[in-house]
């Protein structure tokens, strides 16, 4: 990879004996330039929704301004139910949460973190674990604990040394997500039902309307 001229290594999320289906579920974090702790207060939002719905989840840093939320699931699903469950999440996240979570693909219309489920899919990749960015300084995508993950936290200080010292500390973090998936059934049925009954009325058909 090095004589390929990578720095970042990046993967699918799902595994060469089965590619179509995926270990996990990604929340991808995007925060407006220079406010993570904000990137911090949408991720605790997003926690407290999945626990909500009966699903554990765990959180790194993508090595940038990012953060990454995953929710290891059975291998029986698809990407296009992972996409359906995450854009479900992320759009009932926003509309609760106005001003700090968004769902707005423009930036220039973006107010509040973006929560963006479209990184969900067949051939998509992010920061892989443990890899290292190329940004200055050279941080390294790092699994935490959700109790980590507070106001004073500085994703910079995650450097090469600093995370090969950590792991021999703390041990792999990211190794459950990959070790337990979760079904997706009930939850999606709960949200699926929170949507219907959450849709804007449909406008009157005006076909066959004749002014007077």
């Amino acid at each position: 990879m090095v004589q390929m001229n990578c720095i970042d290594m990046n993967a699918w999320y799902s595994r060469v004996d089965k590619p179509t289906s995926p270990d996990f579920v990604l929340f991808d974090l995007d925060p407006p330039d220079g406010e993570f702790r904000l990137g911090m207060k949408a991720a605790h939002l997003l926690r407290r929704a999945l626990e909500e719905l009966e699903l554990r989840s765990y959180v790194k840093t993508s090595g940038s301004e990012g953060i990454h939320v995953l929710v290891p699931i059975t291998r029986r699903y698809g990407f296009e139910d992972a996409h359906r469950f995450a854009e479900l999440v992320s759009k009932r996240l926003a509309a609760e949460n106005p001003g700090v979570i968004t769902t707005e693909w423009l930036k220039r219309k973006r107010v509040g973190v973006l929560l963006d489920y479209h990184q969900n899919g067949a051939g998509k990749t992010i920061a892989s674990a443990y890899s290292v960015r190329p940004k200055e300084g050279a941080p390294v995508s790092t699994p935490l604990r959700w109790e980590e993950l507070t106001t004073d936290l500085d994703p910079r200080r995650f450097t090469m040394d600093e995370v090969m010292r950590r792991v021999e500390r703390e041990g792999d973090l990211f190794e459950p997500v990959l070790r337990g998936g979760q079904s997706l059934g009930a939850a999606l049925r709960r949200l699926e039902r929170h949507s219907a009954s959450h849709a804007a009325p449909r406008r009157p058909s005006q076909i066959g309307v004749s002014s007077t």
